[in-house]
């Protein structure tokens, strides 16, 4: 909410939509949400940011594998940093900025098959 808030053209870009799809003053339904790119599109970017965990569960490595130029021993403990993910710049263009359009013509799925937005892991 706060990154909204801090952004009232996002709220309105959030109102108009609402209110051209839903109609105002009713109450948005589930089967509604499909409805609302735009809608769709904040939530992306708020779980990007502001992930529920940083850490997503620990694995462990079940044979030694080379990953950039590492050696990781079969055994070890990853612990995998959704927070840094989300705000890598590598992957994301100004990414401590608030822009929920960056998801508008992107296609990331955020249950898991997309690695540079995986807010509750990747199974």
């Amino acid at each position: 909410m706060t990154e909204i808030i801090k952004q009232q053209e996002i709220i309105k870009k959030a109102q108009v939509q609402l209110a051209e799809v839903i109609g105002k003053g009713k109450i948005v339904e589930e089967a509604d949400v499909s409805q609302l790119p735009y809608l769709k599109c904040i939530i992306k970017e708020t779980l990007r940011m502001h992930p529920p965990v940083p850490f997503l569960i620990p694995r462990k490595v079940e044979q030694d594998i080379e990953l950039c130029d590492y050696i990781i021993p079969k055994g070890s403990q990853i612990l995998v940093n959704a927070w840094a993910i989300g705000l890598d710049s590598t992957s994301w263009e100004d990414p401590l900025v608030f822009k929920p359009e960056r998801f508008w013509n992107l296609d990331v799925d955020m249950r898991g098959h997309d690695f540079e937005l995986i807010p509750f892991g990747a199974g």
